[in-house]
Parts: structure tokens; sequence; C-alpha cells
């Protein structure tokens, strides 16, 4: 007797299909949510008051840019405050101070 084979569609995990999808926003969303992560772990990882510190701070940051030009608005005021930048020279240049502090985004 031959053997019954199983859709290839039913053996998919519901999970796996974020890479079908690399356009959709919500999983440009997660994945830049668990990049943020990483970051903010990198950044809590390294010595305080390095170059490396305020080039992992940046990297944080500019992720949550990102992040936040994707999301509505009531979601991105939810967000928990990034960590404090570095006190060292370079953590952040003036033209970003700026657009921090007016709140511009890339988006």
């Amino acid at each position: 007797m031959a053997e019954a084979r199983v859709p290839q569609e039913a053996l998919r995990r519901p999970w796996h299909g974020a890479s079908d999808r690399a356009e959709d926003p919500a999983v440009v969303l997660i994945r830049l949510h668990r990049a943020e992560v990483e970051a903010v772990i990198a950044y809590r990882r390294t010595a305080p008051g390095t170059e490396e510190q305020a080039r992992a701070w940046r990297r944080v940051a500019t992720l949550r840019e990102r992040r936040v030009a994707l999301m509505p608005a009531a979601s991105a005021t939810r967000l928990p405050p990034l960590p404090a930048a570095p006190a060292t020279a370079g953590a952040l240049s003036t033209w970003q101070k700026l657009r921090r502090r007016l709140g511009l985004g890339r988006g």
C-alpha cells in the first residue's frame, strides 16, 4: 500500500512564516525589536565611558528611531525610555541632539 504524504503546508509551523514576509511591517517591527534588545544588552556589557559604549548607545538610539518610525503613535509613547547616553564626547553629534530634542525621526 502506498504511503500517504502530508502536504508541505501542514508540516510548517505557524511561527516559521516570517521569512516569507520580509516586507511586512509587523515582521520588520519584530526584527527591529529583537535588534534593539540585543543592542541594549551589548551597551550594558561595555565598560562605562569608553568609545565602544558610545558606539553601542548610538546603535540603540538608531534602532529605536527606526522602530518608532514604523509604529503607531500610541504604541510608540508606551515604549520604555532609552538608557542614558554616555557622557563621552562622541555619544551624539550636535545635529543628532537637535533632531532628538525636536522629535524629528527618519521616517
